[in-house]
């Protein structure tokens, strides 16, 4: 792979972070849900981060063609596991009639976060580098954390929000 290559795939991977942050952040101004504000602040520094680091490896691969990748960072702090990673469990009762945004951020983030996967694990693939495979695997496995939360979260309120909207897909 060439060098123009390979910073084109950094390139487009810094702009995939700056997106995700964009969304977070809009997300965390606008919600009235508490820990959803929080949840959201943290997915948006998460990305801020990710982009540092593609941005210090974009830096470093310009100047003599090599990355240098030290995973500093374990990774998410998410809650991935229980019904409500993301929302405070009083958002429910008020989903449709008040929160009809956040479930347009969730599914937006969960667009976002798999793209990134399946980005990340394909520049993997792509780079023969062994310190950017471990670069790109590493943040498609923290994306990973991200979605998990977001589909589990989304997989919680999805059945309420279609009864509310009286909308069933089948």
């Amino acid at each position: 792979m060439q060098k123009e290559d390979v910073l084109e795939i950094l390139k487009r991977g810094i702009k995939t972070e700056i997106d995700g942050f964009q969304l977070y952040k809009m997300a965390s101004e606008k919600t009235k849900d508490p820990k959803a504000k929080d949840v959201f602040k943290l997915l948006a520094e998460d990305e801020l981060k990710h982009e540092k680091m593609l941005r210090e490896q974009y830096k470093k691969f310009k100047e003599n063609g090599k990355f240098k990748f030290e995973k500093k960072d374990k990774g998410s702090k998410l809650d991935t596991v229980s019904s409500y990673p993301i929302f405070s469990e009083n958002f429910r009762g008020k989903l449709l009639k008040e929160q009809s945004f956040e479930m347009s951020a969730l599914s937006i983030g969960i667009m976002l976060e798999q793209n990134s996967i399946d980005f990340y694990k394909n520049s993997s693939e792509k780079i023969g580098d062994l310190d950017a495979k471990a670069l790109f695997n590493f943040l498609a496995e923290w994306e990973g954390e991200h979605l998990k939360a977001l589909v589990n979260q989304q997989r919680v309120l999805q059945e309420d929000f279609w009864t509310e909207a009286r909308f069933y897909p089948f």
